[in-house]
Order: structure tokens, then sequence, then C-alpha cells
């Protein structure tokens, strides 16, 4: 370094000038100017051009700058180490002090506004002295070194994912592809059934028709035989015109019942196509070809995958499908209510309560029947128990027929009595079944009433009755004997759950079965109820589950039109209408669940009312 009065040499070599006191920041940028001061604060030299840009920072101001002719007394050890960086909160700045309370780096506008009460600073210099063989510079460096090892051997592993992504991705488009070529090769296999039937029938129709135009054909030669015969005749021998009239006579009689034979079929022949039903539920229940997930699944996972259902189809037949998560509804979240568990036992019961039918009032009061018990019991708004009606036989079920007034159903006295729910129970009026009579449910003014015998198959019905107990029809051709039944929120269908059957069906109210639902998790369901909001509510006999039956998907469908004088707007009315059902467990044993029998939605309180077997309580669960 040059001292005294040689601090103004330059060397002029090369291109560009050479100063023993170069500017700190136009060396940085790559030039080279002579430097004119010499910023003690920022320990850097200064030409005159960056001089004027320091001081334009009024903190700058402050800082003691030396000229040229003191430029001797910055020793070496001030040249070798000083602060460059510029501090991101104050770019004006140079970082040139250290904050041990803090253990951070920064400039003196950040120790004036953040770091005034500090006790423990310092410039960046001092700090900075022996750092290279201090034990925080030796970690530092070999922590850098395990992550740049760690950031590669990661980095390896996801390229490849991504490689490995991509076969998967091709993978699964081949299995989908081989898929649709099954799924094609099946419809194929059933088009082409379905066209032999097709030219089989058309052919038989088609040889039908040919065969009476050639007898129509003959016939009408052999009429315009006789015609001539009769025109034609000129004799005088009565006896053969005579022969020829009874002759014409036979064959016009035998002739016309023939074409009035043919006349009846003419017309009559067609042809037309009906899908199978099994085929339109089946498509209807499937809205993917399959779950993408992100781990793989065995043999034994498949299979316990493929025993959930939330669609299935009519005995015998079910399809079984996986149900994708992702695209459920939210489930309703239950916890025990202040209720809890509600005793419903009388001091005059001599058996344990066996609830089999609950039910709720308009003014929110619940009536249960005690099957062991032979009592029809009323509970109030807070569940306690106020009255009771000794029955002449075990009830089973109970429906409601009117805003104060009940039905009840006594299984073995094959009988439905109708009770009046008002200040007093009392039995008003009754009829009998045609069998042991169940559950019970009333729509439009009927009352569809569940019969049937262990015993005899053909019992098993559906009796639909009018308020006055007139037997209206019967559904009948069931698969097992109708339990418990209920009707959806929109009227339209009929849920039943079914002896020693793992299926609910459903069917329209003439009793043809729409679909049935099963579940892994639902064994034997008895206990059948809806809400308000098109849920449905199971109970679980054999699986010791409470389920939630609930649509998945709507549709609109067109039920009047300007036909049906219609006159507004699009000139129709449509209707929603569930097209997708689902299948949740919302109650297990952990809840407190052991052979559910009996079930009631409690509109006023949005409270779940589940009778368990033998318990003489019923336990009472809400909405979160």
């Amino acid at each position: 370094m040059a001292a005294g009065g040689s601090f103004s040499r330059t060397l002029e070599f090369g291109h560009e000038p050479i100063y023993d006191f170069p500017c700190s920041l136009c060396e940085e940028e790559g030039t080279s100017m002579e430097a004119a001061r010499y910023c003690e604060e920022c320990f850097v030299f200064l030409c005159d051009s960056c001089v004027k840009n320091h001081n334009k920072f009024p903190l700058h101001r402050r800082h003691q700058l030396l000229d040229q002719s003191q430029f001797a007394v910055v020793t070496q050890s001030n040249l070798v180490s000083f602060p460059t960086k510029r501090c991101l909160k104050h770019p004006g700045e140079i970082v040139n002090i250290y904050c041990g309370d803090h253990d951070i780096i920064c400039c003196s506008s950040c120790k004036v506004l953040e770091h005034s009460n500090c006790a423990n600073t310092m410039h960046l210099i001092d700090a900075a002295k022996g750092i290279k063989k201090s034990k925080e510079y030796q970690n530092i460096t070999q922590e850098i070194h395990a992550l740049l090892n760690d950031a590669g051997r990661v980095l390896a592993d996801r390229r490849a994912d991504i490689s490995r992504i991509e076969t998967e991705k091709q993978n699964v488009k081949h299995t989908i592809a081989d898929l649709k070529k099954n799924v094609n090769a099946y419809f194929d296999d059933l088009e082409q059934k379905c066209l032999q039937e097709l030219n089989n029938k058309a052919d038989n129709i088609v040889i039908g028709c040919k065969q009476d135009a050639k007898d129509l054909s003959i016939m009408k030669t052999k009429a315009e035989d006789i015609r001539k015969q009769l025109d034609l005749f000129k004799g005088d021998n009565e006896c053969d015109l005579f022969a020829q009239v009874k002759m014409g006579k036979q064959f016009i009689s035998n002739a016309r019942q023939k074409i009035l034979n043919i006349s009846k079929t003419v017309q009559k022949n067609a042809i037309y196509f009906k899908i199978s039903p099994k085929i339109e539920r089946l498509l209807c229940s499937v809205e993917v070809l399959g779950t993408i997930t992100d781990t793989p699944m065995d043999a034994s996972q498949l299979l316990t995958v493929d025993k959930d259902t939330d669609v299935s189809q009519p005995h015998p037949s079910r399809i079984h499908s996986q149900t994708s998560l992702e695209n459920r509804d939210p489930l309703p979240k239950y916890k025990t209510p202040p209720y809890g568990q509600v005793g419903i036992k009388e001091k005059t019961d001599s058996n344990v309560c066996d609830i089999t039918g609950i039910c709720q009032l308009p003014d929110g009061t619940i009536l249960i029947v005690d099957y062991n018990n032979r009592k029809l019991k009323r509970l109030d708004n807070t569940y306690k128990l106020v009255d009771s009606l000794r029955l002449t036989n075990n009830p089973d079920s109970i429906c409601n027929v009117g805003p104060d007034e009940v039905a009840v159903s006594l299984f073995e006295a094959k009988e439905v009595l109708y009770i009046s729910v008002k200040a007093e129970l009392t039995v008003t009026k009754s009829f009998r079944t045609g069998n042991y009579c169940r559950g019970m449910v009333y729509v439009d003014d009927k009352l569809y009433v569940c019969c049937g015998s262990t015993r005899d198959s053909s019992s098993w019905c559906i009796e639909v009755y009018d308020k006055a107990g007139q037997l209206q029809f019967s559904i009948r051709e069931l698969f097992s004997i109708p339990l418990c039944i209920t009707v959806t929120e929109d009227g339209q269908h009929l849920l039943v759950t079914g002896w020693r059957s793992d299926d609910v069906t459903m069917m329209d109210l003439t009793g043809n079965i729409v679909r049935t639902f099963g579940n892994s998790k639902l064994k034997l369901p008895k206990g059948i109820c809806n809400d308000s909001k098109y849920r449905t509510f199971i109970c679980g006999y054999g699986s010791n589950t409470i389920v939630q039956l609930s649509p998945r998907r709507w549709g609109i469908d067109v039920i009047l039109t300007e036909k049906d004088s219609i006159n507004s707007g699009s000139n129709t009315n449509v209707q929603l209408s569930p097209r997708r059902w689902g299948i949740d467990v919302i109650l297990t044993e952990k809840d407190g669940i052991n052979s559910p029998y009996a079930i009631c939605y409690d509109s006023k309180r949005s409270t779940l009312l589940v009778f368990c077997d033998e318990s003489s309580q019923l336990s009472a669960f809400s909405f979160k």
C-alpha cells in the first residue's frame, strides 16, 4: 500500500489505470476509479461520485469520512476484513452490526430502530474476528455438506417418483382400457343375443304373414272360380246348380271364418324393445369405473372393499362397488345429549321392556309400543313417561294416521287398532288383517301393513287398507317377510326391511321394486325411520350398528306438462328426485349400540331415539 505523498500515484499499463486506493463500490461493479474518501462506518473507499450517493441518505451524513491525506492511518487490518453486504430492510445501508442478544447481523439503521435496547451489540469487524477457526464455522460447513447430500438424495428419489408415477399412470390406463374392452365384449355378446332374438321374432311374424297372404291368395282364386261357374251356368240340371250353391255356401262360410281369424292378427304383431331394468339400475349406480388410491391393495383388502356397496341391485343379483369417500357428503355428527338414557319401565310392568315401535306426534310427543308388557306408552317433550294403555295382545308396530290418532298392529291377534291420543289413550276402532301383522306406515290415506307367517312363504305380503279398514290391494312376491316399513320424504317410495335379510328394499307405492341397498356393516336390519332431509336411519340388529341411507346425487324429473293443463313459464312442473344413494355407519357398539331394534327421529329436538333389545330404556343421540 502506498504511504505519504504517493497516495495519488497511478500505474499506467494495460487499458485501465491502477490506483493504490480504488473506490470499493466501483471495484465491485468491475470499474476502476480513484478513491477520494474512506467511510469509517461503512469500511469502504469512495470515489467522488459514490460519496455523493453515500451522502444522499440522512443517516449516512453522520458517518465519519476520511480524505486522501488520512488514508495512511487506515491500517492493513481494516482493509483485510470489512463489511460489504447490503441490508435487506435498508438497501442503502451496509450490514455492519452484530446483535448477540438476537444472534443476527444488521445495519446501523436496524440497530437504532430495532436493537437500541440490546446490551450485546458490536461492530461486525470485531464480531467476525477468528470466525474461520471457530466451531460455528466448522459446524455450518459440515451441516451444509450434509444438507447438500440429503437434498441430492431426495432430489434423485423425487425424479425417480416422476418416472414411476408416469409408469403407474400408463398401467392404470391399460387397466381401464382392458376393462373397457371386457365391458364392450360383454355388451357385444348381449347385443348379439338380443339381435338373434330380434331376428327370430321378426322371422316368425313374417313367416306367419306370408302364410296368411298365401292362404288368402288361394282363397281368392277359388272364390273367383266359384263365381265364374255360377255366372256361366246355363244348363237346366237343377241338381248340379243346387250342388254348386251348397258347395259355394260351405266355402264362403269357411273362408269368412278364416278371413276373420287372419284379420284379428293384422297390425297386432309388433316388435318393441325394453331395456333390462337390471342394466339401467347398474348404470345408474356406477358413477366411476374405480377409485384412484395412493396405496396398493392386496386381494384380501379388495375383498373387504367389495363387500361394501352404497347401491346394490334387487335380490338375488347384487352389484358391489368401492365407495369413493372423497365424493361423499359430510356425515352428521352425533353426541349423547343431556337426556342420555331414557327410562321407559313402569312400576306395573311385569316383564323387561321390549320396544318394537316408536313414533312422534306433530306436537312432539313420543309414543312407544312395549311388546312384552302389552302396552302403548306416552312420553312428553322431556322424554318423561306420563301415561300408558294396556292392550289385549302383544303390539308390534305403531304409526301416525292423523294429528290425534295412531294405528297399532297386534302381531298374534292379526289385528290393527286405531287409538285416540288426546287427553287419554283410547281405542276407537279396529280391523282384522289377513295374517300376522308387523310394521306399518300411513301414506296418501292408505295404511300399508307388513304381513306374513314364517311357515308360509305365500303369505309374505304388504296389505294396503283404506282408513276404514277395507283391503284395497296386496303387494306380493316378496323375497322375505316384511318387518318394518317407512316412506321416503317425497312420499313416492317405500323402504322395507325383511326377515332374515340383510337388504333394505325400495319400491314404489304399488309394489314395483326400484332397488335394494346393502352394506357389510348392516346385518339383519330391523327398525327404520327418516328425517326431513331425505336421510333414512336403519337399525343393524345383527351388526350392532345404526346406518344412514341418504341421496348422493339428484335429478330433475318432469311430472306435468301442457298436456296436463300446465300453462306457466316453461309450461312444465318438475320435481327433484334422488338418483344415487349411499349407506354410511353413524353409530356402533362404541356408542352403546347392541342389537338395536326400534328407531325414531325426533324432529323437534334433532334427536335420534334408539331402542336396543330388552334394555328397558331408550338411547338418545343428538346432532352436534
